[in-house]
């Protein structure tokens, strides 16, 4: 039911695990699901599986099979270095269930509790560790069969040798996973992740694996209408409905035959904001809901470090006014929690999730948008606005979804530019939805430490931002384009943020 959810949250397999150093009980587990209803979030979904799985299973094979301490070999060919983190993370989950406790049920009898609605992601092909084959990351079915995996170009990165949907062996694979989970645990959705990986045929062929992968779907809904309760079927996919269609989501097709409640659209391993919601939404039209989903990383814009997206509230905001703007139903969060495996680790900001849930509240409150910039997955991610080259006198365009304001609020747009000779603030003009925003208010280089110190070195490649004041009745509900034009030498545009507030 579309608007039954503003937030989302995706809990993964490994990382509650990794990050309780203490012996682990199943308090930690209520813990996790506590600080997430807490923050805000309406939809806990949580991850039980890539290759193997986080819970004692008939069907599929657990993470601790095999596994004894000290037992160098169970690791495979991972460096050395890493066999104490894994084993670390490996030795807890075996704790956790030989005292008994299933960490999945726990999880979803803790959402229970807590009032916010349990539900269950399946990663469908997870390929992590590829660099290693035969680590403790692969399950004894990817090992066990050769001939059931995909042999396609390195372009497509750690999918290329994934599972290949095309043989029924597979997806009867994944149906008896699904099949365990429906009739044996509480739960309201049901989360098919086909972005952990997102390869799942070889390419070319777009009709006939859509029509498989619809096929696999269909079989998917009867499973959860068998369970005797209802269970909202959820698609994770990619950013735009053609690039899904590509990869073998037909997901017109899954709503036109009412298989699926909800699809969420979102990136590889960034956060795009360009993600196609109203394209989404004229194919699947109002009964299944559109979500956008994030990723960890904000953007990777070139020459400077990345920004967490779950440490800015200024992003997070941006991101759910711009979606929520757009019109689709609400935001997934991916990757949420990595913040607190980074050095130094930090608490993600799940008090913020609260304020995502409400549009007009987020409107006149700090918040920044960007652009999709510097990285992405050709077949899933779609296109990046940056970098992009900015000729002498040639105007650009770029295109963000954003949120109307409150007349009078504070508005200013960053563009962050490279190039070798100086740049004048009256050589740079702004158009904001086709209203002049004039020339260029400032432009300063940018400080030394805000750069990547690979970039350091690149004297040819002077950074600077260009501050424009925008008027805050020029911008709309959806999608806005704000085109620059230069009459300076040639420059690159690095990113653009706008920035509310």
């Amino acid at each position: 039911m579309p608007n039954r959810f503003r937030v989302i949250y995706n809990q993964d397999c490994t990382n509650l695990f990794g990050i309780v150093k203490e012996p682990i009980e199943p308090r930690h587990v209520d813990r996790m699901v506590n600080e997430v209803a807490d923050g805000g979030a309406d939809l806990l979904l949580v991850n039980p599986n890539a290759q193997r799985v986080n819970y004692p299973s008939r069907v599929w094979q657990t993470f601790w099979d095999g596994y004894a301490p000290g037992r160098r070999e169970f690791f495979g060919p991972v460096p050395d270095a890493d066999v104490p983190g894994r084993e670390a993370w490996v030795s807890q989950m075996k704790r956790l269930a030989d005292q008994g406790c299933d960490y999945l049920a726990r999880a979803l009898a803790r959402c229970r509790k807590k009032r916010i609605t349990p539900g269950v992601t399946v990663r469908m092909n997870d390929m992590h560790d590829v660099p290693w084959p035969g680590s403790n990351l692969f399950g004894k079915f990817y090992m066990a069969h050769p001939e059931l995996r995909l042999q396609n170009p390195s372009v497509c990165g750690w999918s290329a040798t994934g599972l290949n949907y095309e043989h029924k062996a597979v997806r009867d694979h994944y149906l008896a996973l699904i099949r365990e989970l429906a009739g044996g645990y509480d739960f309201d959705v049901l989360e098919l992740d086909f972005l952990r990986f997102h390869c799942y045929f070889p390419r070319r062929d777009f009709d006939r694996h859509c029509a498989i992968m619809t096929g696999f779907v269909r079989d998917v809904r009867a499973i959860l209408s068998e369970s005797g309760r209802p269970i909202e079927l959820m698609a994770r996919v990619a950013t735009h409905p053609a690039a899904a269609y590509e990869l073998g989501f037909d997901v017109q097709a899954w709503a036109r035959e009412g298989l699926v409640d909800i699809v969420s659209a979102g990136a590889f391993l960034n956060t795009s904001w360009g993600i196609a919601v109203d394209e989404f939404r004229s194919l699947v039209g109002d009964g299944v809901a559109v979500y956008a989903c994030t990723d960890h990383s904000a953007d990777r814009r070139e020459g400077l470090h990345v920004r967490a997206l779950p440490s800015d509230p200024r992003l997070l905001r941006g991101f759910a006014a711009g979606y929520l703007a757009a019109g689709a139903d609400g935001v997934e969060f991916f990757n949420f929690f990595c913040t607190r495996e980074e050095s130094p680790p930090r608490d993600p900001l799940f008090a913020v999730l609260r304020e995502l849930r409400d549009l007009d509240g987020l409107r006149g409150q700090p918040k920044t948008y960007t652009v999709t910039s510097g990285w992405a997955v050709a077949e899933v991610d779609g296109a990046y606005q940056a970098p992009v080259a900015l000729p002498t006198t040639q105007p650009r365009a770029f295109h963000m979804f954003m949120a109307a304001e409150p007349a009078g609020t504070r508005v200013e747009a960053d563009f962050l530019l490279a190039g070798k000779d100086d740049v004048r603030p009256d050589q740079l003009w702004l158009l904001v939805n086709s209203v002049p925003a004039g020339t260029a208010r400032t432009v300063l280089d940018v400080p030394a430490g805000e750069k990547c110190a690979a970039e350091k070195g690149a004297e040819d490649k002077r950074m600077r931002i260009a501050t424009f004041a925008l008027p805050a009745a020029a911008l709309r509900d959806g999608r806005n384009v704000l085109v620059l034009r230069n009459e300076a030498a040639p420059l690159t545009v690095l990113s653009l943020d706008v920035r509310v507030g």
